[in-house]
């Protein structure tokens, strides 16, 4: 049985199952395994982990501790709780197929801009600061003007060339975060350019340890996280990036309990930029596909998100980031009440419990059917009981998407 307990609780003799922060590298583990060493176990206090999930079927118990199940139907109630808040929540759709090749247009651009930008940067050649000036400043209008196409196509992005698409997902992501939040157009835009250069840093980092397809080392990890500091310093004092877009790239790695890096600043030291893009940089990194690491479904990083609001992120932006994608993202496999599953193609903001769907099984046996739409804003008799992984009911959801 897995179960969660507190840091303080983690004892010699049990086993270790996930340390709850897969949105940090943790140089301390490479497998799950049983711990027999206090002092590996005051590193991971001090890394600042505050909770854990261990195995009782393979290591020692802590009678009283919610298992896993009970912190996700717990989280998951928190959520629904979410919907009832009066913050912005948009009307997010599927992308007709005009908007999604426009959107691809603009995606492919950003990527060889930063990608561009950041081979300069590897070889040592000198940034032409006017020419990057004016082209990110192009790229970013076309994602301000685009971004809800371009978050799903977030969800499609693949292995290749992760650190460019990375930055243009943050750029997107923190976009519809600002609207969400109602900050003003300069405001957006300057987090958009922030988000775009966010991660230019990576390319002082030395390749075998950016690249490398596994778990850091100790010092690999210090010389990682120097990255940020890289990054400011090769913007330097360029007068086009406002104050606004270097607290995104200083600062998307500090914790609001104070373990992040570099400076380890915590709560009000965090500028509120700086809160959105360490949330939204999380968001982004734990749905991506890589190499080595199986990108999480929306709705689990979300529900992710939730948890770790409760120490690492300002949960009341936490919150303003679920409702600005929605409880449910497109593209969510959810269960009904009567026991049909459907797919999330259609956003309620009146009532983001209630979205459309496109039904794909029905009843307890599921069997499949022929996918109709179903209005849950309509269909007072059904409501949403849970998400689930499409891979659980064998659902292809691109396949029954392309038939929308």
């Amino acid at each position: 049985m897995i179960k969660k307990i507190p840091i303080g609780e983690l004892k010699s003799g049990m086993y270790v199952h996930d340390v709850n922060c897969s949105w940090r590298s943790m140089p301390v583990f490479t497998f799950r395994h049983r711990m027999s060493d206090e002092k590996i176990i005051e590193k991971i206090r001090q890394l600042g982990i505050r909770e854990i999930y261990i195995d009782t079927s393979l290591g020692d118990d802590l009678p009283g501790a919610p298992t896993e199940d009970e912190v996700r139907m717990e989280l998951e109630g928190q959520m629904v709780g979410l919907a009832d808040g009066d913050e912005v929540a948009f009307h997010h759709r599927l992308a007709s197929q005009s908007e999604l090749d426009h959107a691809w247009d603009i995606h492919r651009s950003a990527s060889q801009l930063i990608q561009g930008i950041m081979t300069d940067v590897r070889m040592g050649r000198q940034i032409e600061f006017d020419t990057v000036h004016e082209a990110l400043h192009n790229i970013n209008g076309s994602v301000l003007s685009s971004f809800g196409a371009l978050m799903q196509l977030g969800q499609l992005k693949s292995a290749d060339d992760y650190t460019f698409q990375h930055c243009v997902g943050v750029s997107a992501l923190l976009t519809a975060f600002g609207k969400g939040l109602e900050l003003n157009r300069q405001t957006i835009h300057d987090v958009g350019i922030g988000a775009l250069l966010h991660d230019i840093g990576k390319m002082q980092i030395p390749s075998e340890i950016l690249n490398k397809p596994g778990r850091l080392t100790e010092i690999e990890f210090d010389e990682m996280k120097q990255h940020v500091v890289y990054g400011r310093n090769l913007i330097g004092d360029a007068s086009w990036v406002s104050s606004t877009a270097l607290q995104v790239l200083e600062q998307h790695h500090e914790r609001y309990d104070g373990t992040g890096y570099p400076k380890g600043l915590k709560s009000s030291e965090i500028s509120p930029m700086g809160q959105m893009a360490a949330i939204v940089d999380v968001y982004d990194a734990i749905t991506a596909e890589r190499v080595y690491h199986k990108g999480m479904m929306p709705a689990d990083a979300l529900r992710k998100l939730q948890e770790w609001s409760h120490f690492h992120f300002n949960e009341d932006l936490v919150r303003h980031f679920i409702r600005s994608l929605g409880i449910y993202p497109l593209r969510t496999v959810v269960r009904l009440e009567s026991g049909g599953i459907g797919i999330v193609i259609d956003q309620n903001p009146a009532d983001l419990l209630r979205p459309t769907l496109l039904m794909v099984s029905d009843d307890e046996k599921r069997l499949p059917l022929s996918p109709y739409r179903l209005d849950l804003s309509k269909a007072t008799a059904d409501r949403i009981i849970t998400y689930e992984p499409p891979e659980k009911y064998h659902i292809d959801v691109d396949r029954y998407l392309a038939t929308v």
